[in-house]
């Protein structure tokens, strides 16, 4: 005769949707996750109070006023001259577009947008970063049909490449104050 043994099974606890993003919240925090461009601690205490003197080739363009709004939401200290602080020397801003694909009418329809521009940050006779490039490329679906929409959207690409290459620049400028 055969004797039957009984199983038990353990129930999971039913969560719900809350409790599953509460442990997910919990562990994207837990590994170190910070979004890109929230104040951490490497973040703000680099530049925090930095006495910095920024040299532009365009000093009244867009992507010069950007940097300056990026230092100050930094904490940096934006001098008119400097002797002990760091020197920002900022290029041209270069802008390039590049037909990626064409219609069948041999008009552009993906076009792909590059902003560069060549900095270096010195301080004092030393080079803390040598003369390098930052760069931004974005891609850029083009509507024949709708030329006022499109003129709209690339001058917000524009804007919006121009914020991004600054706080590029930020970035670097912090990682290599962090050291």
């Amino acid at each position: 005769m055969a004797t039957v043994t009984k199983v038990q099974t353990m129930k999971m606890p039913k969560i719900g949707v809350p409790g599953a993003l509460l442990v997910l919240t919990l562990l994207l925090v837990g590994c170190g996750f910070q979004l890109k461009g929230t104040a951490g601690a490497s973040d703000s205490a680099s530049l925090s109070g930095t006495e910095i003197m920024l040299i532009s080739s365009q000093p009244r363009g867009e992507l010069t006023t950007a940097l300056r709004e990026q230092l100050r939401l930094q904490g940096a200290v934006l001098s008119e001259e400097t002797k002990e602080g760091l020197v920002l020397r900022l290029g041209v801003e270069r802008f390039q577009q590049r037909n990626l694909s064409l219609t069948a009418q041999a008009r552009a329809a993906e076009v792909e947008l590059t902003m560069t521009t060549r900095w270096a940050l010195n301080q004092g006779a030393t080079e803390v970063i040598m003369e390098t490039d930052a760069q931004i490329m974005r891609q850029f679906l083009d509507d024949p049909l709708n030329v006022v929409g499109k003129t709209e959207e690339l001058r917000l690409l524009r804007e919006e490449m121009r914020q991004d290459l600054a706080a590029q620049i930020i970035r670097r400028i912090t990682h290599s104050r962090g050291k």
